[in-house]
């Protein structure tokens, strides 16, 4: 029986993970699609018109500008979009990283080192990145609105 190395970079996957993988990976580039439709004018993302948040407080809320920085970075306009809402882009390059080691853990079969096993991702962590994500986007964001700056 052959012995398999150790690295300090990857791991072997385990053919579940290799799965739920391909799942993010997939789900990620739905994510995506949707709002390259929404740039090519085929969908419409904001039906109703203006925030209420916004409209009501006269302030952004939390996510005020996530359509319009998502539809800027999936044209291209990275640093633009960043400009826009700092959250949105952070997210979408985070985004964009889990989706391409995803497809590479998938296709390859190997776990990164820092991309650990799906079936240990810890939930609370993710979510409590993105509430910090979040919250920081929103405090430049409120920023900007009470500078008056485009």
């Amino acid at each position: 029986m052959e012995k398999q190395q150790k690295s300090k970079w990857f791991c072997r996957a385990e053919p579940n993970d290799r799965i739920v993988f391909l799942a993010i990976f997939l789900a990620i580039c739905a994510i995506f699609g949707v709002f390259w439709l929404a740039a090519k004018g085929i969908i419409n993302l904001s039906p109703y018109g203006e925030c209420a948040f916004k409209r009501n407080y006269e302030l952004p809320c939390p996510t005020c500008g996530f359509t319009t920085a998502i539809d800027v970075f999936v044209k291209g306009g990275i640093i633009k979009a960043f400009w826009i809402q700092p959250a949105a882009a952070t997210m979408c390059i985070i985004l964009l990283l889990t989706a391409f080691f995803s497809l590479l853990s998938a296709i390859i079969g190997i776990n990164f080192s820092f991309l650990s096993p799906v079936r240990i991702w810890r939930i609370g962590y993710i979510l409590t990145a993105g509430a910090i994500i979040l919250a920081a986007g929103w405090a430049v964001t409120i920023a900007k609105a009470l500078a008056k700056l485009p």
